[in-house]
């Protein structure tokens, strides 16, 4: 009977620990919704995805390629994994964008070298 109590006892404690990261989980993946749906945050993330190097090769110089690959895991795992985790589109929409400006950049210098 004391042995029921003290897994009734256990089996509350994981519910309540497992509600409460779930609870800290989707406050955190709203506030990133939040955070990146807007321009201000749109920026950031760009940034963070450019300073995490997510479109550069890996392994420029053999000296640099471990610190490149470690920023590169965390930008992906702690920062892009969050945002797509809270809301695809702002990712996707993040990208489109970018390839708009790189299009144009691109048609701007094309049509500059005629």
């Amino acid at each position: 009977m004391v042995e029921s109590e003290f897994m009734d006892d256990e089996k509350q404690e994981a519910d309540i620990l497992r509600r409460e990261h779930k609870r800290v989980t989707e406050q955190f993946l709203t506030d990133v919704r939040k955070t990146f749906s807007s321009a201000h945050g749109k920026r950031v993330f760009t940034f963070l995805l450019e300073q995490g190097m997510v479109s550069s090769p890996l392994y420029a110089e053999e000296d640099r390629m471990r610190r490149n690959v470690a920023i590169h895991d965390f930008v992906i795992e702690n920062v892009l994994g969050s945002v797509i985790m809270a809301d695809e589109e702002i990712y996707l929409s993040i990208i489109r964008e970018r390839a708009h400006q790189l299009r144009e950049k691109e048609e701007k210098n094309g049509n500059t070298a005629d």
